[in-house]
């Protein structure tokens, strides 16, 4: 599938941008300073946000609230919550939603991270360095794939279809499991960094 194709299906399925673009300036400038908060901090400063705020974010799924606390614990593509993919910032250690999620923080917030995941299938461990745009490691190779089983999100996509966009450690497994089911798609690395990169860098703008 090619990435402005698998896009579209996505933002059909999780329209986080269009989600953004319907909320009140103020609300829209919330949810990015959430992000950065992520992206800075490794958490958010709830402190600094109106429990109104935070409930109508969490309401259009752009944020993970913890209503028994009203506290933020994720907001794509960031994560509180432990998931298989850990994140290491430079001050900050927390996890992400999904594989795709995980990759995409390096480029789109300008930051370095190194993600700890591992393949869905083999449970061999997965590591990836990055420095912005820039993949400076990967191991066990640079033949890691990351695949998704398409699905409805529901009412939250962090517990429905983003524990189906998964790492892969080579095109041989990517290919097996992309065979298992015809709702299911991989991408190489990098077409995956463009993809996720194109799916997230705009609910900066």
């Amino acid at each position: 599938m090619k990435i402005n194709i698998a896009l579209k299906k996505l933002n059909e399925l999780l329209p986080l941008k269009e989600r953004q673009n319907a909320l009140s300036d103020e609300l829209k400038q919330s949810h990015q300073d959430i992000l950065f908060d992520f992206a800075k901090n490794g958490n958010v400063l709830n402190d600094s946000y109106k429990k109104e705020q935070l409930i109508e974010l969490d309401k259009n799924d752009l944020i993970v609230l913890d209503k028994t606390i009203n506290e933020v614990v994720g907001a794509y593509p960031f994560s509180l919550k432990e998931t298989a993919h850990q994140i290491f910032l430079e001050n900050a250690t927390l996890y992400a939603m999904c594989a795709f999620d995980a990759i995409s923080i390096a480029p789109v917030f300008d930051v370095s991270s190194r993600v700890v995941s591992h393949c869905h299938i083999t449970k061999e461990k997965i590591e990836i360095h990055q420095n912005g745009y820039n993949v400076l490691s990967v191991s066990p190779s640079k033949d890691i794939y990351i695949g998704i089983k398409w699905q409805s999100t529901g009412s939250c996509a962090a517990e429905s279809l983003c524990m189906e966009m998964v790492f892969l450690k080579d095109k041989e497994i990517a290919t097996s499991w992309m065979d298992s089911d015809e709702n299911i798609n991989v991408f190489p690395l990098d077409e995956a960094l463009k993809f996720a990169v194109n799916y997230f860098k705009p609910l900066l703008e």
